[in-house]
C-alpha cells in the first residue's frame, strides 16, 4: 500500500467517499456537491442538487452508476451518474424535529452493493431500511420506506452484511463529524441487527439482492449530463 496522488475539486471539506468495482469513487463535501471521479482520466463529474439542497454528510454507491446521499437537513437522495440532478429525493427522511424545529440530519447511509436494500441512520432513535428502485423507466425509480428499527443514540456508521442477513451499526453519544450535540444516555457500541431469519441456500440468489450478472463494458458516465471538470489542482 502506497500513496499515489491527490485529487482536487471540492471547494470545501470532503465529508464521505465510497466506490464499487470500477475506478470511479463518489465523494461528497461541504460545498454541497457530489463528485464522481474518473481516476484513469484524471477528471470528475459534478452533481449539484440545487440551491435548496444542503451539504451531504454521507454517501453510498449502490452499483457503478447509482448512489445515495444523506444530507444534514434530513434529506435523502438517489442519484444516477448520467443525470446532474437527483432521480428521487425524500425530505425529512428521519422525520423527528429537534427542540429548535430543525429536522434530524442523515448521519450515515449504506446500500448493499448491486441490490435494492439500503439503510440510513440519524439520532431520532431509529435505523431505517429503504427499498431502492433503479429501473429503466422513470416510474421504476425511487425510494420506498420499509422498516424502522429502534436504536438509541447517534448512528454514525452502517454496514449491511452479505445477502442482507444482518447489519452492524456504529452507535455513539455524539455525531461523528463534531461535538455539537449529545445523547447522554446512549452507549458507545456496535449494534448487530438481524435482518433475515432462517436458513439461506448458499447457491440461491437472495430475493433481496438483484445482482447484475452482466456488467456493461462501456463507462456508464459517457454522455453524462453532469458537469465535468479536471481533477488537477484548482
Amino acid at each position: 500500500m502506497a500513496y499515489l496522488e491527490t485529487l482536487y475539486g471540492h471547494q470545501s471539506g470532503v465529508t464521505a467517499i465510497d466506490c464499487h468495482r470500477k475506478e470511479k469513487p463518489i465523494s461528497t463535501g461541504r460545498d454541497r456537491t457530489a463528485r464522481a471521479w474518473k481516476l484513469s482520466e484524471d477528471t470528475h463529474l459534478i452533481f449539484r442538487g440545487g440551491s435548496r439542497v444542503s451539504a451531504a454528510d454521507c454517501v453510498s454507491v449502490i452499483k457503478d452508476d447509482w448512489f445515495m446521499t444523506g444530507h444534514d437537513d434530513g434529506g435523502l437522495s438517489l442519484w444516477m451518474t448520467d443525470k446532474k440532478r437527483a432521480v428521487a429525493s425524500i425530505e425529512n427522511a428521519h422525520a423527528v424535529s429537534n427542540p429548535d424545529g430543525r429536522y434530524q440530519g442523515i448521519i450515515s447511509v449504506n446500500a448493499l452493493k448491486n441490490s435494492d436494500i439500503a439503510a440510513t441512520g440519524s439520532n431520532d432513535g431509529y435505523l431505517r431500511l429503504w427499498k431502492v428502485m433503479s429501473g429503466q423507466r422513470m416510474d421504476e425509480r425511487g425510494l420506498e420506506a420499509l422498516e424502522k428499527i429502534p436504536i438509541h443514540g447517534f448512528i454514525n456508521g452502517i454496514a449491511i452484511g452479505p445477502r442482507a442477513r444482518f447489519c452492524v451499526a456504529a452507535v455513539g453519544q455524539e455525531p461523528r463529524l463534531g461535538r455539537w450535540d449529545r445523547v447522554p444516555r446512549a452507549k458507545n457500541r456496535l449494534a448487530i441487527i438481524t435482518l433475515r431469519t432462517g436458513t439461506v441456500d448458499e447457491n440461491e440468489d437472495d430475493e433481496l439482492v438483484n445482482l447484475n450478472e452482466h456488467e456493461r463494458d462501456e463507462d456508464p458516465s459517457e454522455g453524462s449530463e453532469g458537469d465535468e471538470s479536471s481533477s488537477g489542482e484548482e
